[in-house]
């Protein structure tokens, strides 16, 4: 059925709006049985009491959620500055919530920002999230939501990424350029939209370059902590002169695998990634990336949230943050 109102818990139980309101709000005037009743059918309907609405009635809270799905030393600390800075300007303020990149974790968050009352939304979403259903409260709530990194496409949301096909396409053409031949890509959950592009792009340069692709020249890594074993693996029967981490993560969990083999960067093997270029300069040799700002993704989703928190904006756009080869040397 349609998202049930406090009106129809009342028909329901044959009793009056307010005390309905009044039954989930705890007031004492209303007995435990006539609470515990209304209680049991909004459980029941998984009633949402509209609180942004109530309060937006009397003035403005001027807080944004953030949702994250983990919080780690890569390319998220950058993020939140970047969300944090232009909020500041705007006198907004930040809640951040992380959702242990799992998506029922990430579907409960959505419905505490309601309780909380938060303006509007930001969300990168949790791997194993497939689909946007889980934010239609908010939009019936007409909470404005943005997307950032790790994103699904929809012409319901707006959304704030990287051209992942590009970054790939370029950053595997250039180990092509060194004269590599056998490349490998090391890519992360498979569910992620981000992953499938730069998947795309990883084999559309081998394509173009007329390079061979059996054995697959790939390795899909859906949890970070298999990694060192699946590289274990991969090489027994492939080993690169090339390899493309499509992440931060990636690249510092599985560099050392080929360090530990004895393969001399770059003279033996060619090494790049995409990065917001903080871990490349700390590995020995320093390691060329795709450098992409997640203080400028951060702050231009969080721009466009406002904009459309404050009316300004209201088209669903797709904004794509621009990238730039940065040679250190490691390919």
């Amino acid at each position: 059925m349609n998202k049930i109102t406090i009106v129809d818990i009342a028909k329901m139980l044959s009793i009056s709006v307010s005390t309905v309101s009044r039954a989930l709000s705890d007031h004492p005037d209303i007995s435990e049985e006539t609470k515990n009743r209304v209680r049991e059918v909004a459980h029941k309907f998984n009633y949402l009491p509209n609180l942004h609405a109530r309060f937006f009635r009397k003035k403005n809270t001027r807080m944004i959620a953030l949702i994250l799905p983990e919080f780690n030393r890569f390319f998220v600390p950058d993020l939140i500055k970047g969300i944090q800075h232009y909020a500041d300007e705007q006198g907004y303020k930040v809640i951040i919530f992380q959702s242990g990149n799992q998506f029922e974790a990430e579907a409960e968050i959505i419905k505490y920002c309601l309780s909380w009352v938060v303006e509007g939304v930001l969300i990168s979403l949790s791997d194993n999230t497939s689909d946007l259903n889980h934010l239609q409260i908010l939009k019936d709530s007409q909470i404005p939501v943005v997307l950032l990194d790790k994103v699904l496409t929809s012409t319901d949301y707006p959304t704030v990424t990287i051209d992942g096909f590009a970054a790939a396409y370029t950053a595997t053409t250039t180990l092509i350029q060194k004269s590599r031949k056998k490349i490998l890509g090391v890519f992360g959950h498979e569910n992620l939209s981000i992953t499938k592009d730069r998947f795309f792009g990883f084999q559309q340069a081998l394509s173009d370059a007329g390079l061979p692709v059996d054995p697959e020249p790939y390795l899909i890594v859906n949890h970070i902590q298999q990694i060192n074993r699946l590289l274990e693996a991969k090489t027994r029967e492939y080993l690169p002169d090339g390899i493309f981490f499509m992440t931060d993560e990636l690249l510092v969990h599985g560099l050392n695998h080929f360090l530990k083999m004895g393969l001399k960067v770059p003279q033996e093997l060619s090494v790049i990634g995409i990065s917001d270029g903080t871990s490349p300069n700390f590995l020995f040799p320093p390691i060329s990336h795709i450098f992409h700002s997640g203080f400028q993704i951060g702050k231009s989703a969080c721009k466009l949230l406002i904009h459309h928190i404050q009316d300004q904006d209201h088209e669903i756009r797709h904004l794509v943050e621009g990238t730039n080869l940065i040679d250190l040397g490691s390919i």
